[in-house]
């Protein structure tokens, strides 16, 4: 699978929320990411479609060997049949901040390195609601994957979208 792909999939489901009440809550925002994600997950076809969008999964310490619970994350569930261990089949990790200060943004990138350190995700997606700031310079400067940060505001009704790639 294409990280390429997903990167894609991303920008154009952060680019179609465009109804100023989604910009208000981060819990109302990370509802709709999920519907627009979803709805391009099939064509991503990520392991002949094994691959789930979720929100809030928990990760335990006695089956991940963390004990987080990310916003949103895309992977293939753990089945013993497909997977020697859960740091397979995880494709992208995202953690969700509206208005988010300095101080926030960086206890998020921990928690994303851990995440992706701990269960092997490539890709880690931070995403400041409402914001014209993503924060990216208090990212931890050995991240274990990718690490792509968005500032995402609704100006006029128009979607402003700033990336920054760490």
């Amino acid at each position: 699978m294409s990280n390429e792909r997903i990167i894609t999939a991303v920008r154009q489901s952060l680019r179609a929320i465009s109804h100023p009440h989604f910009f208000n809550t981060e819990r109302g925002y990370q509802g709709e990411l999920l519907a627009e994600l979803r709805k391009r997950l099939p064509r991503l076809k990520i392991n002949k479609g094994r691959a789930v969008i979720q929100q809030e999964y928990q990760k335990t310490r006695q089956d991940h060997g963390i004990r987080l619970r990310p916003d949103l994350l895309i992977h293939e569930p753990f089945d013993s049949r497909h997977h020697r261990d859960r740091t397979q089949g995880n494709y992208a990790v995202f953690e969700l901040k509206r208005l988010s200060t300095p101080k926030k943004a960086q206890d998020d990138f921990c928690s994303l390195f851990q995440l992706m350190k701990a269960l092997n995700y490539p890709l880690a997606f931070f995403v400041n609601i409402d914001s014209g700031t993503t924060h990216i310079a208090h990212a931890p400067s050995n991240m274990p994957g990718r690490l792509i940060a968005f500032a995402v505001k609704l100006i006029d009704g128009h979607v402003v979208l700033k990336e920054e790639e760490f």
